[in-house]
């Protein structure tokens, strides 16, 4: 997985050193998304790219980094010996972080006129996720999810969104790539038409908060504290798993403490 990661680095690292400008360069201008009323995305006709271009854009603001520092490239999987290698074809991916850290994202921009995301698509982003050591994956469709796919992506921590067009964008769409990014940035700039409408299906841990059940001690049966020593519960098992001396009972399984001293330099 590191060796995926860092040819995923170095493939940024020359795509970057390619585009126009730096990396602080210009972002697009204000969002003038609106609510969308009229057609719906099943009577907006585009193709995957003129949308996967919207939803690059949709992130650029979303996330306040140029359009030209989302990429789409093919990245190689992780090789092993003996087997054939492939690549993964990423829609949207783009570098996110301070000082501290840097986080790597990915999104899947499907277009659909009418049918629904489900779950093994889903199911496949995350293991795409995993493939190419991303922190966080997105996924970003026209139309909406099945119940299936919501309960993976909640389960597996996968954001799910939905991102309609304007109607009145479909005419602005034409050209290559290079072009629709211009004429998208010019339209939110210059103009307070609509560009799209935006839903959040999930951002994958928006649930209610898990409320895990608590242990409470009786004072009277707490080990004593010892200076020095770090306490820690195990089973009879494992205990003997570390050399120790099965109780009376052999072969079944019991609580127990041990205790072992921190060595130099270590707190409790």
């Amino acid at each position: 997985m590191t060796g995926s990661a860092n040819l995923l680095r170095e493939q940024i690292s020359r795509m970057a050193g390619g585009l126009a400008g730096p990396l602080g360069g210009s972002r697009p201008g204000r969002r003038a998304a609106r609510a969308l009323g009229g057609k719906g995305a099943s009577e907006v006709q585009l193709r995957s790219d003129q949308y996967e271009e919207l939803c690059r854009f949709f992130l650029s603001e979303k996330f306040e980094i140029p359009v030209d520092r989302i990429f789409s490239p093919l990245v190689p999987n992780p090789r092993r010996p003996e087997l054939p290698e492939y690549q993964h074809q990423i829609d949207l991916l783009w570098e996110t972080g301070n000082d501290l850290a840097v986080y790597l994202h990915i999104a899947n921009a499907k277009w659909r006129s009418s049918d629904k995301v489900d779950q093994p698509e889903v199911m496949l982003l995350q293991q795409v996720k995993q493939k190419v050591a991303a922190h966080k994956a997105l996924m970003i469709t026209s139309t909406g999810y099945t119940e299936g796919a919501v309960a993976v992506a909640r389960d597996e921590g996968i954001a799910l969104h939905v991102l309609v067009p304007a109607p009145a964008l479909e005419q602005s769409m034409s050209g290559n790539r290079v072009q629709i990014r211009e004429r998208l940035q010019s339209l939110a700039g210059s103009s307070p038409g609509i560009l799209y409408s935006h839903r959040i299906e999930t951002r994958a841990f928006d649930g209610p908060q898990a409320t895990w059940p608590s242990t409470r001690v009786n004072p009277s049966q707490a080990a004593p504290s010892r200076s020095g020593y770090e306490t820690r519960m195990m089973t009879g098992g494992a205990r003997r798993a570390t050399g120790g001396q099965p109780g009376p009972t052999q072969g079944a399984e019991r609580s127990g403490q041990i205790t072992r001293p921190l060595g130099p330099g270590r707190r409790k």
